[in-house]
């Protein structure tokens, strides 16, 4: 039997290896600075999943804005995909939007990321809509919503 998957907040020193991941995973990734402007927004959650070294390995946060939230990053390394590391973040962000009074949270995932998509509307949120071009010409954001 596979050990539960353990999601923390993220710390300061976390702040690099998530922006390895980010490189890794994206072909605009954030910078580093970008992760640290995020860290100083007190509306801004962040969670990490680390490997048995310490090593973060998985991450996602989300953005508190007035009752709602909005879902800004989530990703694994390649390595550690298909185990439910991706799924535990995202169930911890709900548990920690709804604990925050957040009524629903949204997000933009890439029209191409079947697992993704798949992932979001297996623990319920709803797809609202397309944002054409929203990853580059030719390339649509689908749009998802969760409601609480």
């Amino acid at each position: 039997m596979e050990p539960a998957i353990k999601v923390e907040k993220y710390t300061l020193d976390d702040l690099h290896g998530i922006a390895e991941i980010e490189k890794e995973c994206f072909t605009r990734p954030w910078s580093y600075e970008s992760f640290c402007m995020e860290y100083a927004d007190k509306n801004k959650f962040y969670f990490v999943v680390r490997d048995d070294d310490g090593k973060v390995i998985g991450y996602g946060g989300y953005a508190h804005i007035l009752d709602e939230g909005h879902i800004m990053n989530i990703a694994v390394t390649a390595s550690h995909r298909g185990k439910g590391i991706a799924r535990a973040i995202v169930n911890k962000m709900l548990d920690s939007a709804r604990s925050n009074g957040i009524n629903a949270i949204t997000l933009e995932v890439n029209e191409t990321n079947l697992p993704a998509i798949a992932l979001y509307e297996s623990v319920g949120f709803q797809y609202s809509g397309t944002r054409k071009h929203y990853y580059g010409w030719g390339i649509g954001a689908r749009i998802y919503w969760y409601y609480f």
